[in-house]
């Protein structure tokens, strides 16, 4: 079932309150990006991230601290060393003489401590207010709003300063916002300008932000791009956190696109309404001679799906395309979209589908029971490479679900955002304390393991269950404790 249109008349400016709390829904994970221990580790990879991708920096940072573990051995560091180590940042010679500069004088200055005195800090070499606030924010807590190119970018495309700098585009936000709020919308608005308001190509149609976004709407020109963006049609609905109309009855023929959905619902004693799922819908086992198949989870088998005469098909937003849903919509077949990208989603998600389906009884205290085991403190343990393809090897990045798993177990996850493409000069770079070989997607096996273990002698490879791992809300709770556990 599609979601009413938004409402195509918004406010020049939308409330604060309003937009953080959509942004919390659509980015709980957000976080700083960039991979560090301490104070120090977060100064140096800052100063690197200037001109370069945090992903970049995150695979540069391993064999640098290594190298350089501390502001007395980066004062005493040889140009020519730097530099070979940063040279994939770009600007490698500035950025080479002001970490050392940064080095000497913490030694000289401040006993080699990074000050968390915002003055000092922003006293330092290659230290600007936009570095400054960085560093406040994530090393020491201190409320401070760094106006990055995307956070530039989304505030004024939304409306909230026509500022032509970032230092004037951050006292805007900075008038407008709580102050106890801006870590938190820091690395929100920067989560949405990577993921959905890009440069060039902004996603209107999947944006969670929409109809508070008069750019987006079409109402006034991107002041980016300088021209009027056209009115996106409805697609997907961005999370799961999304409040759905409430239905008049519970469906009787359901249609799942979603592997551990169908699992799910098997757990749920749904399985008498399933009359369809996709080729990959495969546990439990017994409804491979039961169930009928749809096609695949990127290429479902529309005209099947409509023969089957489903009332609700339900889909997974990063795994099933949004073509599928436009053309269930243009058919007349109402769906619902889920979208899990962290362990908090898939409580949302819980309660969203047993209201769907008419389970709530079953849905609520395993939703509750999730939240639970979520609450409290996390550490931060080994830096953790989940590997999900090989040739080419890929991974699966700290924002996904299963990065998200892996935190919550007190791994710290590794690697660029998304499932990236990792070069072998790649693996090395991260330096991973721990790697991890699931047995999905991908059939890693004990060769694959014997192979890696050799070439990353440091690290410690290890077989996992890949199910445990990535089938979300039918197997979340056991992905916690496999994670936990390791």
């Amino acid at each position: 079932m599609s979601l009413p249109k938004p409402n195509p008349r918004p406010k020049s400016r939308p409330k604060p309150g309003d937009l953080q709390a959509r942004l919390r829904s659509a980015y709980p994970d957000a976080r700083c990006a960039l991979d560090h221990a301490d104070p120090f580790q977060l100064v140096v990879a800052t100063i690197l991230s200037a001109q370069c991708t945090d992903a970049r920096v995150n695979l540069t940072t391993p064999a640098l601290f290594a190298r350089f573990p501390d502001a007395a051995s980066l004062a005493g560091a040889r140009l020519e060393d730097l530099e070979s180590l940063i040279r994939s940042t770009g600007f490698y010679h500035n950025k080479a003489r002001n970490l050392i500069g940064l080095g000497q004088a913490l030694v000289a200055r401040h006993g080699g401590v990074v000050p968390a005195d915002p003055a000092a800090l922003g006293a330092l070499p290659g230290v600007g207010q936009k570095t400054a606030n960085v560093v406040l924010a994530n090393a020491f807590g201190v409320p401070a709003l760094a106006v990055d190119t995307h956070i530039f970018r989304v505030a004024r495309r939304l409306g909230l300063s026509k500022a032509t700098t970032p230092e004037k585009v951050e006292a805007d936000l900075c008038r407008q916002f709580p102050r106890e709020d801006w870590i938190e919308l820091h690395h929100q608005l920067i989560f949405h300008g990577r993921r959905v308001c890009d440069a060039r190509r902004p996603d209107c149609s999947a944006c969670p932000l929409l109809d508070l976004c008069p750019v987006g709407l079409g109402k006034v020109k991107d002041p980016h791009l300088g021209m009027k963006l056209q009115v996106p049609a409805s697609g997907l609905p961005t999370s799961a956190l999304t409040p759905l109309p409430p239905p008049s009855s519970s469906p009787l023929r359901i249609v799942s696109l979603v592997p551990s959905v169908t699992e799910l619902l098997v757990q749920w004693g749904l399985a008498a309404q399933l009359v369809g799922r996709t080729r990959y819908c495969i546990e439990p086992r017994w409804i491979r001679n039961s169930v009928p198949t749809v096609g695949g989870t990127k290429d479902p088998d529309l005209a099947r799906i409509r023969d089957l005469a489903p009332d609700l098909v339900i889909l997974e937003r990063d795994e099933n395309p949004k073509e599928a849903a436009e053309a269930l919509t243009a058919l007349g077949i109402p769906w619902l979209a889920l979208q899990i990208r962290s362990v908090k989603d898939c409580a949302a998600a819980l309660r969203q589908l047993g209201a769907r389906l008419g389970v709530s009884e079953a849905a609520e205290p395993r939703a509750q029971a999730l939240e639970a085991s979520l609450k409290g403190r996390r550490r931060k343990g080994p830096r953790t490479l989940a590997l999900v393809w090989k040739q080419p090897w890929m991974s699966a990045g700290p924002d996904t679900y299963m990065g998200d798993l892996l935190r919550q177990g007190n791994l710290t996850p590794i690697g660029p955002d998304g499932y990236p493409v990792l070069s072998e000069e790649d693996l090395q770079d991260l330096a991973p304390r721990l790697i991890l070989l699931p047995s999905e997607p991908y059939p890693f096996n004990r060769r694959n393991q014997a192979e890696l273990q050799k070439r990353l002698p440091a690290a410690e490879v290890r077989l996992v269950d890949g199910r445990a791992l990535t089938w979300y809300l039918s197997r979340t709770e056991e992905g916690l404790e496999l994670a936990r556990s390791l």
